[in-house]
């Protein structure tokens, strides 16, 4: 009897160790199909990449040309999406339907934009800014665009058009992509600009500007 006790205590014992490694298994299995990680208690890293890219369509004398240019994305503007995202309060306005970089500004100004450049607030928060002046005249006031938003797995873009009609003789070489409906306003935070060649449009030309925002995820 006690042989036979014993045997059953180990057949028993293999059993639990079977479905032990079984539990185990499973785990691990489950944790690298939700993290891609044969570590079950490794964090996956998520990540985004935020990414502005620009396009201009103008037609002159009824002939379109566009071209596609070098952007800057600056630092503040960068700050102000990683504010929002994280709960902190961000630099001018707080997101809403009237705050967001939605809107378009243009400039005359051919200075190229760097990076580090201080582009918030009443002063440097309009397009061109901390050097060139953003145009308020002759149909070139900065507008909110029509914005196409991401939709499905990464990687997406979304994009934000305008299109300027010229009310009159004006040369533009410079675009912002901004988060305020006004200019010289302290809410005002730039995310991107683009220099491009100098165009000078007349009266009725029209030239549609395309900011595309790049969005990668994992």
């Amino acid at each position: 009897m006690k042989f036979l006790k014993v045997e059953w205590t180990k057949k028993r014992g293999s059993i639990a160790l079977m479905a032990t490694g079984l539990v185990v298994s499973a785990f691990i299995l489950g944790g690298y199909v939700a993290t891609g990680n044969w570590n079950p208690w490794g964090n996956r890293h998520y990540y985004q990449i935020l990414n502005a890219n620009f396009q201009e369509c103008h037609t002159l004398s009824g002939i379109q040309t566009c071209t596609s240019d070098h952007n800057v994305l600056y630092n503040t503007g960068a700050l102000w999406v990683q504010q929002v995202t994280s709960g902190e309060t961000p630099t001018g306005c707080a997101p809403s339907t009237t705050c967001g970089f939605k809107y378009i500004a243009m400039s005359a100004g051919s200075t190229a934009p760097v990076a580090t450049d201080v582009t918030t607030g009443a002063t440097n928060g309009d397009c061109g800014k901390p050097t060139d002046t953003e145009l308020t005249t002759n149909g070139f006031a900065r507008a909110a665009g029509v914005v196409t938003d991401i939709s499905g797995s990464s990687p997406k873009s979304s994009t934000v058009v305008y299109t300027f009609t010229a009310t009159a003789t004006q040369a533009v070489a410079k675009s912002c992509l901004v988060n305020f409906a006004s200019a010289a306003n302290g809410n005002n935070v730039q995310l991107a600009t683009a220099t491009f060649t100098s165009i000078t449009l007349q009266n009725l030309d029209t030239i549609t500007i395309t900011w595309t925002i790049a969005w990668t995820w994992s």
